[in-house]
């Protein structure tokens, strides 16, 4: 079934909510909320048909955008490929130009609004930022860890994995419940890497699963409450994160990087290919620092994931 090729823009007003607008009932997917916007036309590339269809919709002339996610979905009648973009400036107050109702929604809102499943993804997109912290060595002293935590958290990070490998799991825990206090200090959501049933002994937002966890897994190990992400390297590997529910993924290595010397990068042409498949949102990690952050978004990824580039130093 060749895919219907569908532009859809994210738009948030200036308190960050966000536009949904409902279907009407006698169209596919009727009465439910979706974001806005519409088929490709054939001599259109996606740019203009983006445009096209929010003025259209919405009355509005959009200024900026930048790609957020790519999602292939198959109804039981039709199959879709929305290429997703948040709309970072317009043009006008937005209405609902054929009729439809419209709505202002936060993030933490979205999960109230039925919409077509298709839609789903976009909405994690949305709750992740577009930078993931992998903290840095292990801590032999925990004081020390704790306050360059501290300052990364300062500087806007908002996504951590706790990542300690050489620590036991007593050491392990006690290190978690003293970042998890700090990180909702911030408004960041912590993730262990760590083994599935240390979940039921920390205090957490989830948990990442390293790809040799991965393959040990034919299902969600843990509830739909909880963050669950997964580090992968290959196709089969993203395809087996997606297969078992992951809510995102890191994909590496990206760029040649000096703490894997040898293995050859997967390179952003690359990346954005196997990304074009996989309906979750992916950030690039490997040779990452803030400044690869547009490139990666341009890419198709999250944003980036790193270590060196997002711990504190001193």
């Amino acid at each position: 079934m060749f895919p219907i090729h569908v532009a859809v823009g994210v738009i948030l007003n200036s308190e960050g909510k966000i536009l949904l607008s409902r279907r009407p009932e006698n169209a596919h997917q009727g009465g439910l909320w979706e974001f806005p916007g519409g088929k490709v036309e054939r001599r259109e590339d996606l740019s203009q048909a983006l445009r096209r269809e929010i003025r259209e919709e919405l009355g509005i002339e959009v200024i900026t955008h930048q790609p957020l996610i790519s999602i292939t979905h198959a109804y039981p009648d039709k199959c879709v490929r929305l290429d997703v973009h948040r709309i970072l400036r317009y043009a006008g107050i937005p209405l609902g130009m054929e009729g439809q109702p419209i709505e202002w929604a936060s993030v933490d809102e979205l999960d109230n609004y039925a919409m077509p499943a298709a839609d789903r993804p976009i909405c994690n997109a949305l709750k992740l930022p577009d930078t993931y912290l992998i903290t840095g060595d292990d801590p032999i002293d925990p004081t020390s860890f704790l306050r360059r935590l501290t300052v990364s958290l300062e500087s806007g990070i908002q996504l951590v994995q706790l990542r300690a490998p050489g620590l036991d799991e007593n050491a392990y825990c006690r290190l978690a419940e003293q970042a998890y206090p700090l990180c909702q200090q911030f408004g960041a959501k912590m993730l262990i890497n760590a083994p599935v049933e240390y979940l039921g002994k920390i205090e957490a937002d989830g948990i990442h699963l390293t790809s040799k966890q991965l393959g040990m897994h034919q299902e969600r190990p843990v509830s739909a409450e909880k963050w669950l992400a997964a580090s992968c390297h290959n196709k089969t590997e993203l395809e087996q994160a997606v297969a078992i529910g992951v809510d995102f993924c890191v994909l590496s290595p990206v760029l040649e990087t000096t703490s894997h010397p040898g293995v050859e990068p997967i390179g952003w042409d690359r990346f954005t290919n196997l990304l074009s498949e996989i309906n979750i949102p992916v950030y690039a990690l490997g040779g990452m620092g803030r400044e690869q952050i547009r490139q990666a978004l341009n890419s198709g990824g999250q944003g980036i994931a790193a270590i060196s580039a997002l711990w504190d130093k001193a």
